[in-house]
């Protein structure tokens, strides 16, 4: 009897969030020690580059990591019009061609633009180490993307762990020990993700289905037919939607300064780690699987699992973003210092456009499947040009709460699909509960109010949701039958 597709989802969503929660836990772990070895306006300094580097990386893809989710099956399946090898070493061969000229125009870029484009004089240096990070990161993407495709998720989760643990202690070294700067901070981070790298390419390359990388087997073809399709995919989708998650830093840094935008990443970093850890898994599943199935099943049974899929992500998700809201502004402080306690009310925010952004590949996987760039180009373009112009409009008047709210906007715009009523209301009605819920000390407040929040959430679902009232019903009727006939069980 073959596995159904939901439960393949949740086990492969699982390796995802347990390789998301021993890294969020080395986040937790980080994040404070981070935070207190540098200054407001160091992290802030951290935050720009963070965000050019994750533009750059998008650049140096050129989308070709959507093209190997959405052709792996196909030549996996020898339909295809080149092997699986050819697919293979096009792909990474290409990937590193665009992933030098990135490193290059990032490199060269940074070193002639007007110093006051830039501000701190030490992020022209810092530039040029991340530079060789952003190659690093584009070959890693190619692998990474081709263990998605094949759905090994347990080796993926393996890597991204270890990676996770045994980087982590030399960037450690490095800001302790060596020296306090940033200079020493991304020297050890392009250390171990090169060696990250070169590790995870060895342990592929001993597998015995893995495809072999031959620069002979390039085709220029199938690279200018993947470029079709991933190079829309880059400006419509990925890069856009970089736009809508960091466009906000450049208006912050520009015209506000380091240090309002030190204060904003510290809680957006907050925010990110509670949604790798208990929702980045779903999206990062679901798309191969979906992508599989419409191979293989359908369009029928791919709707169906769609709709669950997204279904379960929404009623997870809901009780994150009331979660987080309410307890997030305690938290920060004591994670990341007092210094950071102003940024606080920006937590709301954040982690709702967080978890509604999470959902794009379940509502746009009608357009993904059947490859409609286009429209994910208008889409995603648009709303990214409103995120900035929100942006532009708002930190000016009310500071980074302004760019919080129009990361939101935008991202609720770029995902209406999610707009349920009742899903809403459940979660309002919960986050207006719990809001009344104070005691002495911070700590005991954010304890309260996450026990009071779970069964409260539960009632609600209960007294909304069909599916849930049936399964209340199935469990009760269990209960009172193991109660009239102990032996029942």
């Amino acid at each position: 009897m073959s596995e159904s597709p939901l439960k393949r989802l949740f086990v492969q969503a699982s390796h995802y969030s347990l390789a998301n929660l021993f890294t969020g836990i080395v986040g937790l772990i980080t994040f404070p020690l981070l935070t207190r070895i540098f200054s407001v306006p160091d992290y802030g300094a951290m935050s720009l580059i963070s965000a050019t580097l994750t533009v750059s990386v998008a650049v140096g893809k050129l989308g070709v990591q959507h093209s190997i989710i959405s052709y792996q099956s196909e030549m996996r399946a020898g339909k295809g019009a080149s092997t699986l090898q050819q697919f293979f070493s096009t792909t990474i061969l290409g990937m590193l061609g665009s992933g030098l000229f990135a490193m290059l125009v990032l490199a060269v870029g940074t070193h002639v633009v007007p110093a006051r484009w830039l501000g701190d004089p030490r992020l022209r240096g810092l530039f040029t180490i991340a530079s060789f990070v952003v190659l690093v990161q584009v070959l890693e993407s190619g692998l990474i993307n081709f263990v998605r495709a094949d759905q090994l998720t347990s080796l993926l989760m393996k890597y991204q762990v270890a990676k996770k643990y045994l980087g982590i202690p030399l960037i450690l070294f490095a800001v302790f020990v060596v020296s306090r700067t940033l200079t020493a901070f991304y020297a050890a981070t392009l250390v171990t993700e090169a060696a990250s790298l070169v590790l995870f390419w060895s342990v592929l390359q001993r597998r015995v289905d893995w495809p072999r990388f031959q620069a002979r087997e390039f085709r220029r073809p199938l690279y200018l037919q993947m470029l079709g399709f991933g190079v829309p995919m880059m400006i419509g989708y990925e890069l856009s939607g970089i736009i809508l998650g960091v466009g906000d830093r450049y208006v912050i840094h520009g015209l506000l300064g380091e240090t309002p935008l030190g204060l904003y990443a510290a809680a957006y970093n907050l925010c990110q780690v509670v949604q790798s850890v208990l929702l980045a898994s779903v999206g990062q599943a679901v798309m191969p699987l979906y992508m599989q199935m419409w191979e293989q099943r359908g369009e029928d049974e791919t709707a169906a699992f769609i709709a669950r899929s997204l279904r379960t992500y929404v009623l997870v998700g809901a009780p994150i973003i009331t979660g987080l809201a309410s307890v997030g502004p305690l938290l920060l402080p004591v994670l990341a210092s007092q210094r950071y306690a102003a940024a606080g009310n920006i937590v709301p925010w954040v982690i709702a456009g967080m978890v509604v952004d999470g959902a794009n590949s379940m509502v746009g996987a009608g357009l993904f499947i059947h490859r409609k760039t286009r429209r994910i180009m208008a889409t995603t373009l648009s709303c990214a040009a409103l995120n900035i112009g929100l942006n532009l409009i708002l930190v000016p008047r009310v500071g980074i709460i302004g760019s919080a709210i129009a990361t939101l906007v935008s991202y609720v715009s770029a995902s209406v699909a999610l707009a349920i009523g009742a899903r809403r209301l459940a979660a309002l009605v919960m986050y207006t509960s719990l809001m009344h819920v104070h005691a002495g000390r911070s700590a005991i407040t954010a304890a309260l109010r996450m026990l009071i929040g779970a069964p409260l959430y539960a009632a609600l679902i209960v007294f909304i949701d069909a599916d849930a009232r049936a399964l209340l019903r199935r469990l009760g009727g269990q209960f009172r039958k193991s109660a009239r006939d102990p032996q029942a069980l």
